[in-house]
């Protein structure tokens, strides 16, 4: 049932706060059980805009309703610069509104989960089955791919012939092949694989939830704001939350599960006395539970374009006016081809540029000039090679200073406060130069734009280095604010179960422990997967063991 049934119901045996990625995956197992009602709550609008399902167009989407932006305090990494990081608020949230491009992570990134971080049962050998299960792919199968999920993955359907002389000059740059980013290697430039089919975008809304839409079980509650949880005796029992119909409370007869992304989880955590006790009795809130990692370990890749400005008008620039765009919306509505059925980002590399033996640097190619941090592309033809750190160092924390569930979170960013990490995007740069040396992108190419022809990329550069805070922007993958881990401070068990208190779980990319070498769209639809085994296995785990602190 979509947005009705409130009025006779306010019960339910599973309430899911947040209709992203990992929600709709959530929502979609547990109904499809057949056991358990469900009750989705988003506070975005329904998955009905054009230009979230047209490819192409995703751009657009991050100057709607659809997409609302976090902002950091004053950065001193990036010079006092506010950090923005957009958010898809939306049925389906980021996956409604992301790049489309389907990348893992790397089998070390999952082993390192369970190494180094403890999280046992959560290594490659223990994920990559669901991400087989969930994935329908039209060219890979076994071992590392799937051919009967619900979401549709594919090579794209349009290759832009600049993103194609970028992988032959990468090729010539000593660059190796690579046909499969989730295979057995991940190095190497090529195509990437998509979340999309036939000129459609397949997110998580469209792919898992939609097929459920009808079921009585099911009540999604779009433009529904959750304001906090409410405990009876340390057990998660009701959601209080607001739409345009009013206030109400609701009940769940299970458990409430916290699906809201690496921002809002935290927030509801903290708005619902759970964080660091000093942060919350400075922000006015009763303290249910002191736990101090809520909040902290926020990680995001951070990437600085190398951006080039071609000889001859054949970039993006323009293709969205004119008689371009009438040929574009033509060749795309009557036969399903051409542009609009592009994800822009068609095309990377993954690159050991340190030398330790696994890639560290993401490249993202492209056939446009991206604008500074937060603004709209540069109006000329011109093509750049976006290097981004796989694995970042540097860490950030989120903080309350007020009750107010309406009021903003506080944000310190220090996205480059870890030297190494400008290191790594030093090195990224000099890289992407050598690859616009390189034929044939180097014979369409004239001017650098950024960093710029007299900027020197040899180590020590002062200059690079300033450039590097200036252009610095998120690649959309925050992460990491309510990790699990086998600790008690840590925020959630291995379970994703909220430590201190019953019946809450957080199920999104927030709960990992380090952020993954890739895009988050498909491991927070994995996470998700993953924790539905513990909802409709034949005898599912105790939603209410206890998780009650030692001093209770």
């Amino acid at each position: 049932m979509m947005d009705k049934g409130l009025k006779s119901q306010t019960e339910f045996d599973y309430i899911i706060i947040g209709a992203g990625a990992a929600g709709c995956v959530l929502a979609s197992e547990i109904i499809k059980d057949g056991r358990f009602s469900v009750c989705l709550i988003e506070g975005g609008r329904k998955d009905t805009s054009r230009w979230i399902h047209i490819p192409a167009t995703m751009f657009k989407t991050l100057n709607t309703q659809d997409a609302s932006r976090v902002i950091s305090e004053p950065d001193a990494s990036l010079d006092d610069r506010n950090f923005v990081v957009p958010q898809g608020t939306v049925l389906g949230g980021g996956s409604s509104i992301n790049g489309m491009i389907y990348m893992r992570g790397q089998a070390k990134d999952y082993n390192d989960w369970e190494i180094n971080h403890g999280c046992v049962g959560w290594s490659y050998k223990d994920v990559l089955p669901i991400f087989i299960n969930q994935e329908k792919n039209t060219r890979l199968s076994k071992p590392f791919h799937g051919k009967d999920g619900p979401l549709r993955v594919s090579d794209p359907e349009y290759k832009h012939p600049i993103n194609s002389a970028i992988i032959e000059s990468a090729l010539q740059a000593g660059l190796s092949s690579n046909e499969d980013f989730n295979g057995a290697n991940q190095e190497g430039t090529g195509w990437y694989q998509v979340t999309a089919h036939k000129g459609k975008r397949y997110s998580a809304a469209t792919s898992f939830l939609k097929p459920q839409l009808h079921s009585e079980q099911l009540t999604l509650l779009t433009n529904t704001k959750a304001h906090n949880i409410l405990f009876s005796n340390y057990k998660a029992t009701e959601v209080a939350i607001s739409n345009q119909f009013g206030q109400k409370k609701l009940k769940a007869k299970r458990e409430i599960i916290l699906s809201a992304g690496s921002f809002q989880s935290p927030k509801l955590l903290m708005q619902s006395g759970i964080g660091p006790e000093e942060n919350l009795l400075r922000a006015g809130i009763d303290v249910i539970h002191n736990s101090v990692n809520v909040g902290a370990n926020l990680q995001d890749h951070v990437g600085t374009p190398v951006t080039m400005k071609l000889r001859k008008k054949i970039g993006l620039h323009d293709e969205d006016k004119g008689f371009k765009a009438i040929k574009n919306g033509l060749n795309y509505y009557a036969l399903k081809r051409g542009l609009l059925t592009s994800n822009i980002l068609e095309a990377g590399a993954c690159v050991d540029t340190s030398g330790k033996g696994r890639p560290d640097v993401q490249f993202n190619f492209a056939p446009f000039a991206a604008g500074p941090p937060g603004k709209p592309p540069l109006p000329i033809h011109a093509v750049q090679v976006s290097p981004m750190t796989m694995r970042p160092k540097s860490r950030s924390r989120l903080y309350l200073d007020t009750s107010n569930p309406n009021a903003s979170l506080k944000f310190y960013a220090n996205m480059l406060a870890d030297p190494e990490d400008l290191d790594t995007l030093r090195r990224g740069i000099r890289l992407a130069r050598e690859i616009f040396r390189q034929r044939p992108i180097s014979d369409m190419v004239e001017d650098e734009i950024w960093p710029g022809n007299g900027v020197s990329s040899t180590v020590g550069s002062n200059t690079l280095d300033d450039r590097i805070r200036e252009q610095a922007r998120t690649i959309f993958h925050p992460a990491g604010t309510c990790r699990m881990g086998p600790q008690k401070n840590d925020v959630l068990d291995l379970d994703l179960r909220v430590n201190g208190v019953e019946g809450l779980r957080v199920v999104d990319c927030s709960i990992m422990p380090a952020l993954v070498s890739g895009n988050t769209n498909a491991p927070t639809m994995m996470i998700a997967g993953k924790a539905c085994l513990l909802y409709t296995s034949p005898s599912p785990r105790d939603a209410t063991l206890s998780r009650m602190p030692s001093s209770a």
